[in-house]
């Protein structure tokens, strides 16, 4: 996928995260942003989390909350990945 992906260059999509590294956080499964209802780190205590995401200069993540608009994601076409490289 790069150059289109991965990198901070003019012209390519890089998706930031920005962790705070003092933030305490204990994983909830209802807390988290995904398709099925259970993690097996239930309950796991974590020492920095993210707090804010951006995609193509757009903030979609800020501290906890979904704020980005839903369906505006770009999926991307890759190559079958084949071992050994």
């Amino acid at each position: 996928m790069y150059p289109r992906k991965g990198t901070i260059v003019p012209g390519s999509d890089a998706d930031l995260v920005l962790v705070d590294p003092t933030k305490r956080v204990v994983l909830r499964s209802e807390d988290l942003h995904q398709n099925v209802d259970y993690t097996p780190y239930e309950g796991t205590e974590l020492l920095g989390y993210p707090v804010m995401t951006i995609r193509r200069g757009q903030i979609i993540m800020r501290d906890g909350d979904s704020v980005g608009e839903r369906g505006s994601g770009t999926f991307l076409r890759r190559q079958p990945f084949r071992w050994p490289l």
